[in-house]
């Protein structure tokens, strides 16, 4: 590992050689879902390439190695697990009954939502969002800075999350 750190690249490979396969055992013990296997060993691999700086010469290495290697397995677990909870079935969507679109392809409660926010932000979301300009563009439109531009941007968006959050409440 000392060479390693002193930029040593035939002395980083040997390391890695020798080290994967015991981190790639480590992840297999801990990881039930065998699909996410090699998902897992290769963030931990990069968990640990990033780590190595920290290792302190003067201490031993197995301990700070397991370290390294059992918090980045949590870690990649952590991630994956939200990954998975956000995920929604293929199958599910055949279930969902289509929306109604405009002419445009937006939704009339989206249109109402955007008449219903005050102008100055209903100009700034369309610019931005409907019209796919760039903020410095829709900025010299408007005659503003481009921070007055995302300000105005981001509290429509806020104004339109409300205002369709209720209109989905009521709905229900």
């Amino acid at each position: 590992m000392r060479l390693t750190q002193g930029g040593d690249k035939d002395a980083y490979e040997r390391l890695l050689l020798e080290m994967s396969p015991v981190i790639y055992n480590f992840v297999r013990k801990r990881v039930f879902n065998q699909d996410h296997v090699d998902d897992v060993f290769q963030e931990v691999l990069l968990s640990f390439h990033k780590a190595k700086h920290s290792y302190r010469t003067d201490l031993p290495f197995p301990p700070w190695f397991f370290a390294v290697i059992r918090n980045a397995v949590w870690a990649a677990l952590k991630k994956n697990h939200k990954i998975i909870q956000r995920e929604v079935p293929l199958e599910d969507f055949f279930d969902i009954p289509a929306l109604e679109m405009a002419d445009d392809g937006l939704d009339d409660r989206i249109h109402q939502a955007l008449e219903a926010i005050p102008e100055m932000n209903r100009q700034a979301v369309e610019m931005l969002k409907l019209k796919g300009m760039s903020v410095e563009t829709a900025a010299k439109t408007l005659g503003i800075s481009q921070a007055a531009l995302r300000v105005r941007a981001h509290r429509g968006y806020a104004l339109l999350k409300k205002i369709l959050k209720t209109q989905v409440e009521k709905s229900e």
